[in-house]
């Protein structure tokens, strides 16, 4: 296809047929797309009658498949039932019945128990339709279905197409230099060059069309690639002559079918099914079946998150013991730190380690993990699984608990190791301290991470955090910046997180022990420290809340440019 499109079909003009409920008409109006200078889209689709309706029993399924790869075939595909059917209109034991029917149409029954990264790229295509049909859509988009398969799973593919198209499905997809026997298999085909139709109708009229116009196609060529040559020109420019003779009705596509219309609900159509004797499962009785309430897809995504979670071992297991070794060896290197006198300021340093730390282990793994997840739920949000903000809440509701519990083991080993004053009120503000800043971290990492790119959202996630702890107090002490730089510094989330860690271990603590073997210790009393560091009037209260305020800032925020990235996909 040539770089600027446009889509022009006659009004009411039917496409494919569909016994799926109803049948109706797909109409596309002044549909336009340019993508050599800039991206632009116009236009317009409609369904029958009523657009808005017709769009929930219609899917789409994208070039490239996406899957949570830590689930099973069967596992992603119970889960789609359940955010797709209420308990109440279909029960557990006929979801199953469904889903074994679909996967025995599919080719996939002997894969149920595999995961998906482990599949093929046939199996994967096929799993992407399996998802989509356990509420039979009436419509099914496919972009590129093709795409990375060899001839055979392309042929396999487009067969399992055609099959759901004969069952009543309509079946609308964008190909590209299919062969002789992918291309006999549509019903109707649309040819597109420099932006106008080409030829609209059956394929098995593609030789006589061009013929038509004196382009002759020699005998055991390809039809749909000698079309291509001719719209691209090798045989001449007959481009002008060709639009015109596509809109001549002889060419077009006929279908005959009586169009009803569309039904006055909302419900959407599913096969149920019935068991026999040999274990088959055959069609019996159609039900009409309703999606469940958002609240309870809400606790379906806070499952399955919670078990991707637990299955994947980079993100929980191996972090987990990362996080206690490198708490073991901090408190092994800084020792007693915490009651010698002699070490305050190396105590001093210890909060910033426990900070930058933190920080940065957590909103790094964020930047990596959320974009693969965007995918997802681009495709899934798409096609009315579940709302966005759904899916945004349960992620938040799963990885915050992860969060709070591994900073909460970081900063209790450290605390003992390094021998800090102990008393239980110190203890709690350290470790809720802590607490805050990894979720504000999260927070920062899945802003950045549905902004940028992931290679672009590390560099600037590493560029945030040296800056950050630029301005926390540490490097340079708050006395010592000028006014503007002391403006800035509070935008820093680390400056408030090692002022409230300062305030928790020198906050009216009595005098550290000085080393019987050193004579002078500076910083024996507490006061001394916090006023050379010029953290003497911090408030514990006001800096946790303004820590609470910038999470909730980057997850506001996070959530804008996630719906707004979601949207571009889409």
């Amino acid at each position: 296809m040539a770089d600027k499109m446009g889509l022009e079909l006659q009004e009411n003009g039917k496409m494919l047929k569909s016994n799926v409920g109803q049948n109706f008409d797909i109409e596309f109006q002044d549909l336009f797309y340019r993508v050599k200078v800039q991206r632009q889209k116009e236009g317009s689709i409609k369904f029958g009658s009523n657009n808005s309706k017709m769009r929930k029993k219609s899917c789409y399924i994208t070039q490239s498949d996406h899957f949570y790869n830590f689930f099973t075939v069967e596992e992603s595909m119970m889960l789609a039932a359940s955010l797709k059917i209420s308990s109440k209109s279909m029960n557990i034991r006929d979801r199953k019945l469904l889903i074994e029917s679909i996967l025995a149409s599919l080719t996939l029954r002997t894969v149920k128990s595999t995961r998906c990264d482990r599949l093929s790229g046939g199996q994967k295509k096929r799993l992407s339709i399996a998802l989509e049909l356990i509420h039979n859509p009436a419509v099914l988009f496919l972009d590129e279905p093709t795409t990375g398969l060899d001839s055979s799973t392309t042929t396999d593919t487009m067969q399992l197409l055609q099959n759901l198209a004969n069952e009543g499905r309509s079946i609308i997809c964008t190909i590209h230099q299919p062969s002789t026997h992918v291309y006999e298999m549509f019903n109707q085909v649309y040819v597109l060059s420099q932006g106008y139709c080409i030829y609209q109708g059956s394929p098995h009229k593609t030789v006589n069309f061009l013929a038509a116009v004196g382009l002759h196609c020699p005998p055991y060529h390809n039809p749909a690639d000698f079309l291509l040559e001719c719209v691209n020109g090798d045989y001449g420019d007959y481009n002008d002559i060709l639009r015109e003779e596509s809109k001549k009705p002889e060419w077009h596509y006929k279908n005959n079918n009586s169009i009803r219309p569309l039904e006055a609900n909302n419900e959407v159509q599913v096969i149920k099914m019935s068991e026999n004797s040999d274990a088959s499962v055959t069609f019996t009785a159609s039900k009409h079946i309703y999606p469940p309430p958002e609240w309870m897809r809400l606790w379906m995504l806070v499952g399955r998150c919670h078990v991707q979670i637990l299955r994947d071992w980079t993100v929980t297991h191996l972090k987990l013991l990362l996080h206690i070794a490198c708490a073991l060896l901090v408190g092994c290197m800084f020792g007693d730190s915490g009651s010698n006198a002699n070490k305050q300021l190396s105590n001093f340093s210890l909060l910033m380690v426990v900070c930058q730390y933190l920080w940065f282990t957590t909103a790094m793994p964020a930047i990596v993990r959320i974009p693969a997840e965007i995918m997802i739920v681009k495709r899934e949000t798409f096609n009315n699984w579940y709302k966005l903000r759904t899916f945004y809440l349960a992620h938040f509701i799963t990885s915050a608990p992860v969060h709070i519990l591994f900073s909460a083991i970081y900063s209790i080993i450290i605390y003992l190791l390094t021998d800090q004053y102990m008393e239980i009120d110190r203890i709690v503000k350290f470790i809720l301290t802590t607490m805050v800043i990894s979720l504000c971290a999260e927070g920062m990492g899945v802003l950045v991470a549905t902004v940028l790119s992931p290679v672009n959202g590390v560099f600037l996630i590493s560029i945030i955090t040296c800056f950050a702890l630029i301005y926390s107090g540490f490097i340079i002490y708050f006395n010592h910046m000028t006014a503007p730089m002391r403006i800035i510094s509070y935008l820093s989330p680390l400056r408030y997180g090692m002022e409230n860690l300062t305030s928790t271990i020198y906050h009216n603590r009595p005098d550290v022990q000085c080393p019987s073997n050193v004579i002078y210790c500076h910083f024996k009393s507490a006061k001394t420290l916090v006023k050379f560091v010029n953290m003497e009037s911090v408030n514990y209260g006001l800096n946790l809340l303004i820590l609470l305020l910038n999470l909730a800032v980057y997850k506001s925020i996070a959530y804008i440019t996630l719906k707004r990235k979601v949207n571009q996909a889409n």
